[in-house]
C-alpha cells in the first residue's frame, strides 16, 4: 500500500495514565496568526501534510518516492476520516509526505504549521508542551542493540560510545539513564543504521520497535538489552495547536482502527500484521496486539465500526 510522494491520493503494556496523558485537548487555533492560516485549511485543500523521515521501520519505510509503513496504515485511516468530517471542503483528500531531515526539524514544522501532523512519534511530556498527542496506537520501549555478552544495564555499558538520533526520546531517555557512558549522535534513523553497522559505533540505543525492525538488516548477531526497558511510552501522531479539527479526527480514526483489528477485519488486520505481526520482524502475535489495543481504547472511549 505504498504511497507516491506526488500522488493525490515491545507492544505489550502501557499505563492508563500514560494513555489519558496522550488526549490533551487541541489549545483554539489564534484565526490571526500566520501558522493558524496555513494549517486551517487542510480540511479545505484536502492535502494532509505528514512528516516523514526516511527509513524508519517499522513506522515509515521509504522506496524512491513511495512511502509506506505502519504510520501511513494510520494515515490513510487519518485521511479517509477526514472526507466525512462535518468541516470538510475538498472534493478529495490525500496525503502529502514532508520529508525532513532530522526529529527536531519535523516537529519544528509542525509546530510553525508548515506541516500538520506525524505519525509513530513517542511520547514525552516535554513534546506535550507544544504539541498535541492522539491516542496511541503502538507501545515503544527504550533499549540498546549491542554485542552478544553485553546485558545493556548500566553498569555493562560504563565506558561505552552509544549511538542515539539526537532529539529523540531515547536520546533523552539514555542520557539521563547512563551517567557513566558516551554518546555519538546522528541526524537520521538511517545514518544511525549505518553507522552500527559500518562499525562506527559498536552500540545503538532507540526505540524498541525501531531496534528490532532493522536488527537482522544492520547487526543480526547483536542483543536487542536490556529485559526490561529503561522506559516506555504510548506512540502516536502529534499534531500543532493552529490545526483545527485534526486532533479530534485522527483520535476517532485511529480509534476505528484498533477496533477494526480487534473485531478481526481482515484488511485492517493484514496491514498492522505486516509491520509488526507474526509475520514482520517485530513478531507479535495477534493476541498480543489486540490486547494491547483493548487497552487504549478502555481508557480512552467505546468504538464501533458500524
Amino acid at each position: 500500500m505504498g504511497l507516491r510522494k506526488t500522488a493525490t491520493c515491545g507492544l505489550l503494556a502501557l499505563s492508563a495514565m500514560a494513555v489519558v496523558a496522550c488526549q490533551k485537548p487541541a489549545a483554539e487555533s489564534d484565526g490571526g496568526s500566520k501558522a493558524a492560516q496555513a494549517t486551517a485549511n487542510a480540511f479545505e485543500t484536502g492535502s494532509l501534510r505528514a512528516v516523514v523521515i526516511g527509513d524508519a521501520l517499522p513506522m515509515v519505510q521509504k522506496n524512491g518516492d513511495n512511502y509506506d509503513g505502519l504510520s501511513f496504515v494510520v494515515l490513510e485511516a487519518i485521511r479517509d476520516q477526514m472526507k466525512t468530517a462535518p468541516h470538510a471542503k475538498a472534493d478529495s483528500f490525500a496525503i502529502e509526505p514532508v520529508a525532513v531531515t532530522s526529529a527536531r526539524e519535523g516537529l519544528d514544522k509542525i509546530r510553525s504549521g508548515a506541516a500538520d501532523i506525524a505519525c509513530g512519534v513517542a511520547f514525552s511530556w516535554e513534546r506535550q508542551r507544544t504539541l498535541d498527542f492522539t491516542i496511541p496506537f503502538a507501545n515503544g520501549g527504550v533499549r540498546v542493540l549491542a554485542p552478544e555478552g553485553n546485558d545493556g544495564t548500566p553498569g555493562s555499558l560504563q565506558g561505552k560510545t552509544i549511538g542515539v538520533v539526537q532529539n529523540t526520546v531515547a536520546a533523552d531517555v539514555l542520557a539521563r539513564s547512563l551517567d557513566d557512558a558516551q554518546f555519538q549522535f546522528f541526524d537520521t534513523p538511517e545514518q544511525a543504521l549505518a553507522g552500527l553497522k559500518n562499525g562506527d559505533v559498536s552500540f545503538l540505543g532507540g526505540d524498541s520497535l525501531w531496534l528490532k525492525a532493522n536488527r537482522q538488516a544492520t547487526a543480526p548477531d547483536d542483543a536487542l538489552v536490556p529485559d526490561r526497558a529503561y522506559s516506555r511510552s504510548g506512540v502516536g501522531c502529534v499534531v500543532g495547536d493552529s490545526t483545527p479539527h485534526l486532533l479530534n479526527v485522527s483520535n476517532l480514526a485511529i480509534g476505528r482502527l484498533l477496533s477494526a483489528y480487534i473485531d478481526n477485519d481482515p484488511a485492517v488486520r493484514s496491514e498492522i500484521n505486516r509491520w509488526i505481526g507474526s509475520d514482520s520482524a517485530i513478531d507479535l502475535s495477534d493476541q498480543k496486539i489486540s490486547t494491547f489495543f483493548r487497552m487504549v481504547l478502555s481508557t480512552t472511549a467505546q468504538f464501533s465500526n458500524k
